[in-house]
C-alpha cells in the first residue's frame, strides 16, 4: 500500500487532537497504527496483524464494553450503513488510562475506500468524564464477588447432582445386572463437562494423553496463510488445527479422516470447519457440495469466512445448512466463544444420537420402555407447539399465503410438498427460545443461541431431509427482514428463504395484540420495506381470508 497516499487520506479525516489512530485494512489483515512526531506531522506508527490488534484493545478496553468496540467496527455494519449514507459512526466505551481508572473516550469511525481497499479509519477521542469513584469501584469488586460466589455455588450444585445421579444407576445396577451403565455415566460425565470448559479442556487433555483418541480438530481452508494463521492463533489452545490452502487440499483431508475414518487409525478427529469461499481451482461452493452430496453438513458444523463476497454470493451461501458467517475483520473473543459452542452443541447431538442406538440394543424392555418415554416427552412437547390453537391459526394463514404466492408468482416455485413442509413446521421457528430463560434480556446473542437450541431438536426430531431443510430456514432466517435492518445475519430480500419470509409476516400478525385492521394496515403500509413486496400484494389479495382465521 502507499504509505504516504495513507496518510493524506487519514489527514483529510482527523487532526491533531485525536490520539490512538488506526487504519484496518480488511482484505490484507492489516492495522495501521498513526501518531503525531515531535514537528506535529502524522507518521505509521505501528503495523501489526488484526489478531494481535485485538489481544492490545482487551488489556485496556474495559471488559463489557469489548463487545460493542469490535462490533462497531464490523464490515456488515458499516456497508450497510454507507449504503444509507452514512460514511462515519461512533462507539462509546471505557478504557484504561495512565492514572489506572478507567475513562469514558469515544471511536469515530470511518468506512471509506482507498486505492480499490477496503479501509476502516478509527480514532479516539477522551471525552473527560471519570468511570467510577472509589465507592462506585469497590461497588463493582463487591459485584463481582458475588457473581463469583454463584458461579461457584452452580457449578457445586451441578457436581453434586452429577453424584447423585451416577449413585443411583449404580445402586440400580447392584439390584438389576441387565443395566448397563457405561452410557448412562458417560453421558453424565459429557453433560457436566461441556457446562465446565475448564473442566472440558483438563478431561480432553487427559483423554488424549491415556488414550488414543484423537484431540478434536478444526480444518481450517483459506488461501491466503495471513487469514489461516490469524485463525489458527485463537483456536489453538482449545483444539488441534490442520490448514488446506484451497478446496481440493480440503476434499482430500475431510475424505481421508471422515469418510474413510474406518480404514485410518491415526485419523484426525474434525469436529469443526472454517471455509473460505473465494479460492482459486477448487472454490469453497465445491467443498461445500461434496459436503452436502456426503451428508455431511448436518453432522460437522461448517462456518464461512466472509470477507469480500458479493450479494449474490451471499445469497448463494445461505443456501446450504451453514451454522455461521464470520465477517473480517474478526472479532476474536466472539468467533472463539460462539464456534466452540456450536462444535460442543454438535458434538453432544452426536453422542446423544450414539447413546440411543447403544441403550436401544442393550437395555431390557422394562429399561427400555423407561428411556423411550423420554423421548416420548420431547416429542409431545414439540406435537403440543405445533398442535395448540395459535399454532392451527398460524398454519391455516402461512398456507392460504403460499398458496396464493404458488399461483401469482411462480418464480418461488412453491410445490405442493414444499408448501405442506412449511406449514408443518413454521410454528416451530422460534422452539429454541425454550431454552432461554424467560426473563432474559433480547440481545442478538440470545437469539443465535435461540436458532441453535432449535435447529439441535430439529435435526433430532425431523427424518425427512426435505422437511428439515425447510424447519432449518425457517428456525435461521425467520427474524431477517427483507430491507436487510433484521437479525442475526442482516441479510436482505430474497436472500432470505421464501418460506421464513412467509413465516415472518404471519408471525408478526399472531403476535399482535392489537386489532387485525390496525396491524393489516401497519404492514402493508408503515412497516412495508421490510416485507416482500410480492408477499404484501398477496395480502391485499386475500385479506379477508386471513382476517376470518
Amino acid at each position: 500500500m502507499n504509505e504516504s497516499g495513507l496518510i493524506e487520506q487519514v489527514l483529510r479525516i482527523i487532526n491533531s487532537n485525536y490520539s490512538n489512530i488506526y487504519v484496518i485494512d480488511i482484505l490484507s489483515d492489516k492495522v495501521y497504527s498513526f501518531d503525531f512526531n515531535v514537528a506535529n506531522s502524522l507518521i505509521i506508527r505501528e503495523t501489526l496483524t488484526y489478531t494481535d490488534f485485538v489481544e492490545a484493545a482487551k488489556k485496556f478496553i474495559y471488559e463489557e464494553d469489548l463487545n460493542d468496540y469490535f462490533a462497531a467496527i464490523s464490515l456488515n455494519k458499516l456497508e450497510i450503513e454507507s449504503q444509507k449514507g452514512n460514511q462515519e459512526t461512533k462507539v462509546k466505551y471505557r478504557k484504561l488510562s495512565p492514572s489506572g481508572d478507567y475513562r469514558f473516550n469515544v471511536n469515530i469511525i470511518n468506512y471509506l475506500p482507498f486505492e480499490g481497499k477496503k479501509l476502516i479509519f478509527m480514532m479516539s477521542e477522551d471525552i473527560n468524564s471519570r468511570l467510577v469513584d472509589t465507592e462506585e469501584k469497590v461497588e463493582n469488586l463487591t459485584q463481582k464477588n458475588i457473581e463469583y460466589q454463584n458461579r461457584l455455588n452452580e457449578e457445586s450444585e451441578s457436581i453434586g447432582n452429577a453424584i447423585l445421579e451416577i449413585n443411583n444407576i449404580l445402586d440400580m445396577k447392584s439390584n438389576n445386572e441387565s443395566i448397563n451403565t457405561k452410557n448412562y455415566i458417560n453421558s453424565v460425565f459429557n453433560r457436566v463437562s461441556n457446562s465446565h470448559p475448564e473442566l472440558n479442556q483438563a478431561i480432553t487433555k487427559r483423554m488424549v494423553r491415556d488414550t488414543n483418541v484423537a484431540k478434536p480438530t478444526i480444518l481450517i481452508v483459506d488461501d491466503s496463510s495471513i487469514i489461516r494463521n490469524s485463525l489458527k492463533r485463537i483456536f489453538a489452545n482449545d483444539y488441534e488445527i490442520v490448514m488446506a490452502k484451497n478446496g481440493n487440499e480440503a476434499i482430500e483431508i475431510i475424505t481421508k479422516n471422515i469418510l474413510n475414518r474406518t480404514t485410518n487409525q491415526e485419523y484426525i478427529n474434525i469436529v469443526g470447519i472454517l471455509l473460505d469461499l473465494i479460492m482459486p481451482g477448487v472454490d469453497g461452493f465445491a467443498v461445500l457440495d461434496f459436503l452436502k452430496n456426503f451428508n455431511l453438513l448436518n453432522k460437522i458444523p461448517v462456518a464461512i469466512i466472509s470477507g469480500d463476497e458479493t450479494k449474490e454470493t451471499r445469497r448463494k451461501v445461505y443456501e446450504y445448512d451453514i451454522v455461521d458467517m464470520l465477517e473480517k475483520p474478526f472479532n476474536t473473543e466472539n468467533i472463539r466463544r460462539r464456534i466452540s459452542k456450536i462444535i460442543s452443541m454438535y458434538m453432544a447431538s452426536d453422542n446423544l444420537k450414539t447413546i440411543i442406538a447403544s441403550k436401544t440394543h442393550e437395555l431390557s424392555s422394562e429399561s427400555q420402555e423407561k428411556y423411550d418415554s423420554l423421548s416420548i416427552v420431547v416429542q409431545k412437547m414439540v406435537e403440543n407447539i405445533v398442535n395448540s390453537e395459535n399454532s392451527i391459526r398460524m398454519k391455516k394463514m402461512v398456507r392460504e399465503i403460499a398458496l396464493e404466492l404458488q399461483n401469482t408468482y411462480p418464480q418461488y416455485k412453491l410445490t405442493s410438498k414444499y408448501i405442506d413442509n412449511i406449514v408443518s413446521t413454521a410454528p416451530l421457528y422460534n422452539i429454541g427460545s425454550l431454552a432461554i430463560p424467560i426473563d432474559a434480556v433480547v440481545s442478538i446473542k440470545n437469539i443465535k443461541e435461540s436458532i441453535d437450541f432449535g435447529l439441535v431438536i430439529m435435526n433430532n426430531y425431523l427424518n425427512d431431509e426435505d422437511e428439515l431443510n425447510v424447519a432449518s430456514n425457517i428456525i435461521k432466517y425467520s427474524f431477517e427482514l427483507y430491507n436487510g435492518m433484521g437479525y442475526p445475519s442482516n441479510i436482505r430480500g430474497n436472500e432470505i428463504p421464501i418460506e421464513a419470509q412467509i413465516v415472518n409476516i404471519v408471525a408478526r400478525i399472531c403476535k399482535s395484540n392489537k386489532s387485525f385492521t390496525t396491524t393489516f394496515k401497519a404492514i402493508t403500509d408503515t412497516e412495508a420495506t421490510k416485507y416482500n413486496p410480492d408477499i404484501i400484494n398477496v395480502l391485499k389479495t386475500i385479506k379477508k381470508k386471513i382476517k376470518d382465521i
